[in-house]
């Protein structure tokens, strides 16, 4: 059987930068669905490579060529994959011809291919900053004319698939350089592009996280998306990609089935360990010597909180015990922005900026130690949600209004109910028990049912700490394992720090 022509032909492509040769003489063919890897250490020539493809002017190439064979319109020249040469074309209906293009030969040509070429670069965050995660996707679906009544569910699916539904309202600017990651991707996913060029796409994440990540890019390809990857992680090659050009110093080493040239790979170069997944992460929260003392006419000066010192990282469980009156709740309004601290600090991580949230109570003022000037954004990133020893849900109201319209949320209906459905699933409802749940009211709920909805109205705030006064209270232990699992599951599937006060070890 004759296999099929290349979609993508690189022959004897050289490049020079500055008189030093970056590639040498490296040619491969790349076959519509078939991902390829590019792997090699750092230098080796992968990312020179990638941004070739894209069309980066600067990364001409010095001599060689490269061919794309593509199902353009002769009329709108939309371009695809060349399977789709005879059928019609999705935006005017004229049917597709199979067309073979020298992507360098001149700039109208590359301009017609690039339209269908996304990137996601290394350490390189292409987001609207000031706005919303949830625009962020729904600006790429515009941009490309996605149905405009579509929108709000494919934006939907496309973060679900890279685990940021919980960041859905949160500025793209206050993200985590991982979450950011994520979020690119979820826009480059979103142009449906017939090429997607991945630079080191989970370089930068946790081990469980870039599994998910690697899940969405496997299922993307099966839409007939065609993916290049680099990594100098092995692991990320073997998951992603089928066949692997292995480069050193930018020549070709070897180039075959993905598992062969790893193997090689690793008995010349070693094994090299992938970092295992922490749970926790680097520090979130920083007291150091924080007071709080209040005058009493009665009892004079009465220190709340004195001189304590404590570290609370990204992700962590963090319990703090102690006797009624121990200051546990007094810590907990500080963090929380409700009471200014006496004296010391009370720092929250937002991104890579320290916040000191210690004295926003106090002067309404938020003060970045590490940008000039902070904006509204920060208010968002360091939002913390409490949930108090007294609770109650809204009487009248149903589940759903519980949990949207009643506590503020701010989202079209359709967006709201798989927001909501999204939060019980991570808090341990199946889905049939969260489509049932959605219209009862508080009576006839279940003690432990109503604990877990109140804890579903603060993670639908998207806070990036949590705080849980008591959780458990005067619970019968059946409840109290509910409502454990339910936070180590919140913890797990929203990447939600949380700070708990309890006066009881159990």
């Amino acid at each position: 059987m004759v296999k099929e022509e290349p979609f993508v032909r690189i022959r004897d492509i050289c490049k020079e930068f500055d008189g030093k040769e970056v590639l040498k003489h490296v040619s491969v063919d790349i076959y519509e669905g078939e991902p390829l890897g590019l792997l090699g250490r750092s230098g080796a020539g992968k990312s020179v490579l990638l941004h070739m493809l894209r069309g980066t002017e600067e990364y001409k190439p010095t001599s060689g060529e490269i061919i794309f064979r593509v199902a353009m319109c002769p009329s709108c020249e939309w371009v695809g994959v060349p399977s789709k040469a005879g059928e019609a074309c999705i935006k005017c209906g004229t049917i597709l011809e199979l067309k073979e293009l020298n992507y360098w030969e001149d700039k109208e040509t590359r301009r017609k291919v690039r339209r269908s070429v996304a990137i996601m670069l290394q350490r390189t965050f292409g987001l609207y900053g000031d706005d919303s995660v949830m625009y962020n996707v729904i600006q790429a679906l515009e941009n490309r004319n996605y149905p405009a009544d579509k929108r709000f569910r494919r934006a939907y699916d496309l973060l679900k698939a890279v685990k940021m539904v919980h960041r859905v309202t949160f500025p793209a600017s206050d993200l985590s350089g991982g979450e950011k990651q994520r979020v690119v991707l979820a826009r480059q996913l979103a142009l449906d592009p017939m090429l997607l060029l991945a630079d080191e796409p989970t370089g930068t994440l946790d081990f469980e996280t870039a599994k998910l990540v690697h899940k969405a890019l496997i299922e993307s390809t099966k839409g007939g998306m065609t993916m290049v990857v680099t990594s100098h992680w092995p692991y990320v090659i073997d998951a992603l990609t089928e066949k692997t050009l292995w480069l050193e110093h930018g020549e070709i080493v070897k180039y075959g089935n993905s598992k062969e040239v790893l193997a090689e790979f690793e008995k010349q170069v070693g094994q090299i360990d992938r970092e295992e997944y922490k749970k926790i992460g680097e520090p979130k929260i920083k007291i150091e010597h924080c007071k709080k003392y209040y005058y009493s006419i009665w009892r004079g000066m009465v220190k709340a909180v004195d001189d304590v010192t404590l570290t609370i990282n990204e992700n962590e469980i963090f319990g703090l015990l102690g006797k009624s009156g121990s200051g546990k709740t007094s810590l907990a309004r500080i963090i929380t922005h409700i009471d200014p601290v006496t004296g010391g600090t009370v720092m929250i991580r937002s991104g890579d900026k320290w916040i000191d949230v210690g004295r926003v109570a106090e002067t309404g003022v938020w003060i970045s130690w590490s940008a000039t000037t902070p904006g509204s954004g920060e208010q968002t990133a360091t939002h913390v949600s409490m949930l108090h020893q007294e609770y109650s849900l809204y009487p009248d109201k149903s589940v759903l209004e519980n949990l949207t319209s009643c506590i503020g949320v701010q989202a079209p209906e359709e967006l709201a109910r798989m927001k909501v459905k999204f939060i019980l699933d991570g808090i341990g409802f199946s889905d049939e028990e969260s489509e049932e749940i959605l219209s009862k009211d508080h009576t006839q709920l279940s003690v432990g049912e109503r604990q877990r909805i109140v804890l579903a109205q603060i993670l639908m705030k998207e806070p990036a700490i949590a705080i849980l006064d008591e959780p458990t209270g005067t619970m019968d232990p059946i409840t109290k394992n509910f409502v454990a699992d339910s936070i180590r599951a919140a913890r797990a599937n929203l990447g939600i720090t949380f700070f708990i006060p309890r006066a009881h070890p159990d």
